[in-house]
């Protein structure tokens, strides 16, 4: 089950870069480590997308050895649920011709948000990391 815990915090903090990068390009300068144009191309944010949203669901049936069941994982599986999600509604976003009322409303969410929505995944991952036995952690 360890392996789970690792890789709900690497697409924590993937996705949560991936949704974050244009806000945190300037401050971090994240151009010296990660190529901007990967994170800008659709179809790495469409699989970033679902390998996070799956994760998240995995994770929240998953128990890592000594921690409580579905509520030890709360946070990073909602979180890395939340993340992922909104990797794919932008992904849709960009492919729709038409928009219904549902899109816009959703728009309104994980669109002009995503980006604290990513810094909330990056803080999820980390902290996850550092602080995996507490609870809703």
């Amino acid at each position: 089950m360890y392996q789970f815990f690792f890789l709900s915090i690497v697409t924590n903090i993937l996705a949560g870069i991936t949704l974050s990068y244009e806000k945190i390009e300037t401050k971090v300068h994240l151009n010296a480590v990660f190529n901007p144009e990967l994170f800008r191309h659709s179809g790495f944010r469409l699989s970033v997308g679902l390998v996070s949203f799956v994760m998240g669901f995995l994770k929240l049936l998953s128990v890592t050895p000594g921690d409580v069941p579905v509520v030890g994982d709360l946070f990073p599986a909602v979180t890395g649920m939340l993340c992922g999600f909104a990797l794919a509604f932008q992904y849709y976003q960009e492919r729709a011709e038409v928009l219904s009322n549902t899109a816009q409303s959703l728009d309104r969410v994980f669109g002009r948000h995503s980006a604290n929505l990513g810094l909330l995944g990056i803080l999820a991952g980390t902290l996850h990391f550092f602080l995996h036995r507490v609870l809703f952690l």
